[in-house]
């Protein structure tokens, strides 16, 4: 007769405290072996399938539920009391599951199961972590091509970055070289600029010298002139006391037998 979900519950806690009351008993000790005893008689696969489902929720609402209890899951510790993990080659997989995942109720609510539900559900358990394998072995394939590809596009556009910013860095070097020629040559034309500037100031001071000079030889001349005129007429006065020479001047000259002043 098929126990119940509360007397499953029941049970275990009887098993529990049993296990936690019993003295001398080994933590250790290895569980019940279960017997499984197949039907002579052919099975009703919807019947089977029915029942496969209703124990298969119950065995799962149960071990939710009992979860809690069990205990937390340690490393091996080998003889020299050094821990291993799980992926070392010494690590006994089968002691470490009947040790941590293999509980005293767990048998009670596997015996109230239908042998060939629970080897169903394994083998439709088997079956779903093979495809949810393949299928992220597909999608970490996938992953992986994609990076693969967007760090071949990111080594590519690497490359013409620092292509580019070679090419960049060499014009900026000829560029740079240009500039400073060109200072070069403007600072020669601005001491050349000042060299002109130094030498129109002393032609400039020159040129004031002359046309000062030019102007004393002017009035210089201008005076002798004046000086030889009015010796030229105490002379002719001398030689023609008659003569009437009131109409004379410097500023005259003679055109045609008249005297006629001289344009400005």
């Amino acid at each position: 007769m098929a126990m119940s979900h509360e007397d499953m519950l029941k049970r275990a806690g009887q098993l529990k405290r049993q296990k936690t009351s019993t003295p001398g008993a080994s933590p250790s000790a290895p569980p019940p072996r279960i017997e499984l005893h197949e039907e002579t008689s052919e099975p009703d696969l919807e019947a089977l399938t029915r029942r496969s489902r209703a124990r298969g929720k119950k065995v799962i609402e149960s071990t939710s539920q009992h979860s809690t209890s069990q205990t937390p899951i340690a490393p091996l510790h080998t003889a020299d009391n050094t821990e291993l993990s799980f992926w070392h080659p010494q690590f006994l997989h089968s002691q470490h599951s009947r040790k941590h995942n293999y509980l005293h109720h767990d048998i009670n609510l596997l015996r109230a199961q239908d042998p060939q539900s629970l080897h169903e559900n394994l083998l439709a358990d088997l079956h779903r972590a093979e495809a949810t394998s393949i299928m992220l072995m597909d999608q970490f394939t996938l992953q992986s091509t994609q990076k693969s590809l967007d760090l071949e596009q990111k080594d590519q556009a690497l490359a013409l970055s620092k292509t580019e910013t070679s090419r960049l860095t060499n014009e900026v070097s000829e560029l740079t070289a240009q500039v400073k020629k060109s200072d070069e040559l403007i600072a020669d034309l601005q001491n050349q600029l000042k060299a002109f500037a130094t030498e129109k100031e002393s032609w400039v001071l020159k040129e004031k010298d002359f046309i000062h000079n030019s102007e004393l030889l002017k009035d210089q001349i201008g005076t002798s002139l004046n000086m030889g005129f009015q010796l030229a007429l105490e002379q002719v006065r001398v030689l023609y006391p008659d003569t009437d020479l009131s109409a004379t001047d410097i500023s005259k000259t003679v055109v045609e037998g008249q005297l006629v002043d001289i344009d400005d």
